[in-house]
């Protein structure tokens, strides 16, 4: 009894542990771009996003209202923030550096700021 308790044990927190580090899935992967979001949440919080290559813009439409984005360099300070009052946004790529960055969506009526990671190829 003790050894099947202890065994239930260890295979839910192997599960659990599998469950909390799992890679946040892409919302764009292009040749040019890559951004995912930061956690399960924000990946949630998109109806679609694309990379517009002939307008070379980011393209993201949610689920609600976004009150402002800010774009945050590879050392993590805020390069831009920038209004947005739409729940469909455009960013031009000229925007990022090549490299690592990330974008902070601020969400009308909620405290938190929901991160996607930003890689410019």
């Amino acid at each position: 009894m003790k050894t099947l308790l202890t065994t239930i044990i260890a295979i839910a927190t192997l599960t659990i542990g599998f469950a909390t580090t799992t890679p946040p899935a892409k919302l764009i992967a292009t040749a040019a771009i890559e951004i995912a979001a930061v956690n399960v949440e924000g990946h949630e919080l998109f109806e679609s996003a694309s990379y517009n290559v002939e307008e070379e813009n980011i393209e993201f439409t949610t689920v609600e209202n976004v009150d402002m984005i800010q774009i945050f360099n590879a050392e993590g300070n805020l390069e831009f923030q920038l209004p947005v009052m739409s729940n469909q946004v455009s960013i031009s790529k000229a925007l990022f550096s090549q490299g690592e960055s990330q974008l902070g969506f601020i969400m009308s009526g909620k405290a938190e700021v929901f991160m996607t990671s930003v890689n410019m190829k």
